[in-house]
């Protein structure tokens, strides 16, 4: 799977070169995007195309027309306006006001590309209507047993004195059958309501909806929530030796009760056949936790995840693989690579802020220059293998931590 990955991602910079040396035009070079609101009054709009990469503006002139109704020739569009604005990753757009609010109008986006004979390129038909208003979802504010706060935002009125807000949710992502009590709102905002009498442990999707005179406007995108069920992420091991490592993870909710237990399972078998698991910790509230686990096999995969019951749903976070060392001396630079790669992580992840990431890097380096101090030689040897670890140590700060 891997290989297959590494594959595509040689493959596809290889036929954007080929395509740009080659000459050759892709048919949708051109690409029709989403469109903006540009006042209060909902009468003015932003349109939105895209160049595909490998092209650039140098030679390609942006415009886009529009209509009141779709057709099937670009030419035939009633009206046609130069682009505007161009960003360095390849979009453009154009400002268009006076629009009426209720009318419903189709666009495309065209491009032409001046040294090859003038050669067109032209995006799909999409419609906008300028007095529609614009809402958004966002992440849920509390979860209960069977119960759960939905929160909205209403970003823009369309030009409308009143917007009617609510969500729509079920259990089948395609066809959210339920919806809440209507909210008449007078000005953008946040707006939330409780849905309650969900079924604990069963997941339920759901999006924030819109509608004023003109227009209905559902949220792009669609949140789920899963009432009752804690939820908990796996970090990779650290502190790994032949023969044990500390297993870390984190309880982000406990989804409704005011307790639940978190343990690890973990197995040297395969991904698939987690049959080991430690002794649980019970917590009241969430957070970071971690075991420190004995008895390991020294030299060997082994595959790790977290778990949690709550007493009423349980879930498990992503599994993590590692190897134990081996007891020679390669060990200690096995060490400095899990040591960085669980730093990494805890950092991509946005587990931290910055100013924690510093401490946690610092206390990272400590354990380094504990794992790295005998002899003074294998010191010397490590912190020249690892030009990250050398820089780290020069840096005033991180010497004063130390």
């Amino acid at each position: 799977m891997k290989n297959i990955k590494l594959m595509i991602i040689s493959i596809v910079p290889m036929l954007i070169l080929i395509t740009a040396l080659s000459g050759c035009i892709a048919p949708n070079a051109i690409q029709t995007k989403h469109w903006d609101h540009i006042n209060t009054e909902g009468t003015g709009v932003r349109l939105w195309g895209f160049l595909v990469l490998g092209e650039n503006f140098h030679n390609w002139d942006g415009y886009f027309v529009y209509d009141t109704e779709r057709h099937d020739d670009w030419e035939n569009y009633n009206y046609r306006v130069e682009a505007d604005n161009y960003d360095s990753l390849n979009f453009f757009s154009v400002d268009i006001y006076e629009l009426d609010r209720h009318t419903e109008y189709h666009y495309r986006a065209v491009g032409e590309k001046r040294d090859q004979g003038s050669t067109i390129r032209v995006g799909l038909d999409r419609t906008f209507i300028p007095g529609g208003p614009r809402v958004i979802i966002k992440t849920i504010s509390d979860i209960g047993i069977d119960s759960a706060v939905l929160e909205g935002e209403l970003t823009h009125m369309g030009g409308a004195t009143t917007c009617e807000v609510f969500f729509r949710y079920g259990t089948d992502p395609d066809n959210l059958n339920m919806e809440t009590p209507h909210e008449t709102m007078n000005s953008t905002g946040d707006f939330n309501y409780e849905i309650t009498g969900l079924t604990s442990c069963q997941t339920y999707h759901y999006r924030a909806v819109a509608l004023n005179d003109a227009d209905t406007w559902d949220s792009i995108f669609i949140f789920q929530v899963t009432p009752g069920m804690p939820i908990v992420e796996t970090y990779l091991p650290n502190g790994v030796t032949a023969n044990s490592a500390t297993y870390r993870g984190e309880l982000f909710s406990l989804g409704g009760p005011d307790e639940c237990d978190v343990w690890f399972e973990y197995g040297d078998d395969n991904p698939n056949n987690l049959d080991e698991i430690t002794d649980s910790i019970n917590l009241t509230v969430p957070g970071a936790f971690d075991i420190e686990v004995e008895g390991l096999n020294s030299d060997t995969t082994y595959w790790v995840r977290a778990v949690s019951d709550n007493g009423i749903c349980s879930s498990k976070g992503e599994i993590k693989e590692f190897k134990t060392l081996s007891g020679n001396i390669r060990d200690k630079e096995q060490i400095v690579k899990q040591e960085l790669e669980s730093t990494s992580t805890v950092i991509e992840d946005k587990q931290v802020n910055p100013s924690k990431a510093v401490k946690s890097l610092s206390n990272h380096v400590t354990e380094w220059i504990k794992a790295l101090d005998e002899p003074e030689s294998e010191s010397e040897y490590f912190i020249s293998q690892y030009p990250m670890l050398k820089r780290m140590l020069e840096i005033p700060f991180i010497k004063f931590l130390l």
